[in-house]
């Protein structure tokens, strides 16, 4: 599973687990991957953080492996958040940043993936996250296969365009990929909007994929579609 995306403003992912499962009817899920923060750092063992300044959808930011943009935060600091802690993501302003490729930037943020790391088919994958609003924000919760892009899949889990009454998820895949049909918003009931707490999920069956913000179905997709 990976969390990739262009992030300007402040993401907390509390957590992420894979319980592999094959069909409704199957024993209780396994944990195959988790990760509740609780560490006083990252556990790189679990995850990669991408270091670039190239842009692949024209993003604004270079991605750097810096405390000021990836922490861990407790108590206090991480309010709301499952057990008190929480993986914090903050955009930071930094007109005429220059990154290690040479290309210049005005803001740098963090970028993590367990790209090498963690691998798995089928299973419900799921983080409780807390989102930023504002225009040109993009955080997002992606999960891309291992071979090349689009051949082997990309499952979005949750993109925001720093807008504060929806989210969106999305599907790509040879022959769909880029504006890919297979996309849907979901529309926060009144009084929530994305900068609260939300877990974001995908059960993902050999026929279907099922999308769900908190315990609401926010997308439905089967192989025919």
């Amino acid at each position: 599973m990976s969390s990739r995306g262009s992030f300007l403003g402040t993401v907390l992912l509390l957590s992420a687990c894979s319980p592999h499962h094959v069909s409704p009817a199957a024993a209780p899920p396994r944990v195959l991957f988790a990760d509740d923060f609780a560490g006083a750092a990252l556990d790189r063992a679990k995850w990669s953080v991408e270091v670039r300044g190239a842009p692949v959808n024209d993003e604004q930011q270079a991605y750097v492996d810096s405390p000021e943009t990836i922490s861990i935060a407790h108590g206090r600091d991480a309010e709301g958040a499952e057990d008190g802690n929480a993986l914090v993501i903050r955009a930071r302003h930094r007109p005429g940043f220059v990154a290690s490729d040479g290309t210049k930037h005005d803001f740098v943020s963090g970028h993590l993936d367990s790209n090498g790391k963690f691998l798995f088919t089928y299973g419900h994958a799921a983080a409780r996250m807390k989102l930023p609003a504002g225009t040109g924000l993009w955080p997002a919760f992606w999960i891309l296969g291992a071979g090349d892009w689009p051949a082997t899949g990309e499952i979005d889990v949750m993109e925001n365009v720093g807008e504060r009454d929806w989210t969106s998820v999305a599907l790509h895949g040879p022959g769909y990929s880029g504006a890919t049909p297979l996309v849907n918003r979901y529309y926060f009931p009144e009084r929530q909007d994305a900068t609260g707490w939300h877990v974001y999920a995908v059960d993902w069956w050999p026929d279907s994929l099922v999308f769900r913000v908190d315990d609401a179905v926010a997308y439905r997709v089967t192989r025919p579609m």
